[in-house]
């Protein structure tokens, strides 16, 4: 049983000298070098660049009122057609009138009398022949026949409806025959060769925003893209949006634009020279942002920034980078770290 123990304990030990032996013969493998990533880089230009912001409008006409009647009568001529165009002053429709009619006819015919009366004394008067009183009398009573005239008139004009400035007519609600009753419509006049685009940007912006700046504004509707310039700034933010509205006026001289449209608006300030950058070589965490700048071609290094606006594709860099310097374009997703060895691939 002894010996048996000892050729264990010796077989046991030879085998440890033999792996202790090719250890020292075969050390360790020193770990790899990380290959270089292959990227595509952009040199940083200054380039012209423009601000802009967007935000979502409603177009309104530039003149707007509903056709009412401002008395209640019984609507006796319509003078016009579903979308028509008019002008200013032309008649719409007519209210029943007979009886201010009738009253007006009289009332000339009194003060034709009137006046007759008036030239019959003042001959008089001439010759000292009738009392000053007589003819102030009759003075006095044309005068109060005109006035009445005037009142007359006026019943009239409220019973004639008639555009109060140029646009295009809406549906016409009223048929002849209807008694039309105060305030109710009986159409809708828009002077629609201009529009006013009400639209609301953050307080952020509002050093942005001024009064002249040029604003484009679209809709799915259409093809064309409508250019207009901010005719004002509310005097009031919205202390609940923290927002405040702007408006501005475009042209509309083929008038296909009409009110209540929703618009997209994009509002475009001046034009400055300064450091543009792909976006897709901007990485971001939180409120860092980074870059894989490119040296001596072989490695790249993580660089924080700081940026200012953006533009579709575009962002602008306010500290961080010189002009000149090479930005990982193409690969930054496969870069990590602080260093990385890089290989430049051709477009």
């Amino acid at each position: 049983m002894k010996n048996v123990l000892s050729l264990g304990l010796v077989a046991a030990c030879t085998a440890l000298l033999i792996w202790w032996w090719q250890g020292r013969s075969h050390p360790l493998e020193a770990p790899r070098e990380r290959p270089p990533v292959p990227v595509r880089v952009v040199a940083v230009k200054l380039q012209e660049f423009q601000d802009q912001a967007s935000a979502l409008g409603t177009l309104k006409a530039w003149e707007s009122v509903i056709i009412t009647s401002s008395v209640s009568q019984i609507v006796t001529s319509i003078g016009f057609e579903d979308g028509q165009q008019v002008d200013r002053g032309d008649v719409l429709a007519l209210l029943k009138q007979d009886a201010e009619q009738a009253t007006l006819r009289e009332l000339q015919a009194s003060l034709k009398d009137a006046e007759r009366e008036v030239r019959r004394l003042e001959n008089l008067a001439r010759q000292n022949q009738v009392a000053q009183t007589e003819l102030d009398k009759a003075r006095t009573q044309a005068d109060v026949t005109r006035h009445r005239i005037e009142a007359v008139e006026a019943r009239i004009a409220d019973r004639t409806i008639v555009a109060p400035f140029s646009g295009v007519l809406g549906l016409r609600k009223v048929s002849e025959g209807a008694l039309l009753a105060p305030g109710q419509e009986l159409t809708t006049l828009d002077d629609i060769s201009r529009m006013r685009l009400d639209f609301t940007l953050p307080t952020t912006l509002l050093a942005f925003l001024t009064t002249g700046q040029k604003v484009l504004a679209r809709n799915p509707a259409f093809d064309e893209v409508f250019e207009g310039v901010i005719s004002a700034l509310d005097s009031r933010v919205d202390p609940v949006a923290r927002s405040i509205r702007a408006r501005a006026v475009i042209d509309n001289p083929e008038q296909v634009l009409r009110p209540g449209l929703l618009m997209e608006v994009v509002v475009y300030g001046p034009r400055r020279t300064t450091l543009l950058l792909p976006e897709e070589s901007l990485q971001s965490r939180s409120t860092q942002h980074y870059v894989w700048k490119v040296l001596d071609q072989s490695r790249a290094v993580r660089t924080p920034v700081e940026i200012g606006s953006r533009t579709p594709g575009w962002v602008e860099i306010v500290a961080g980078l010189d002009e000149g310097a090479q930005v990982v374009r193409d690969g930054v997703g496969r870069l990590s770290g602080d260093t990385v060895p890089v290989v430049l691939a051709e477009y």
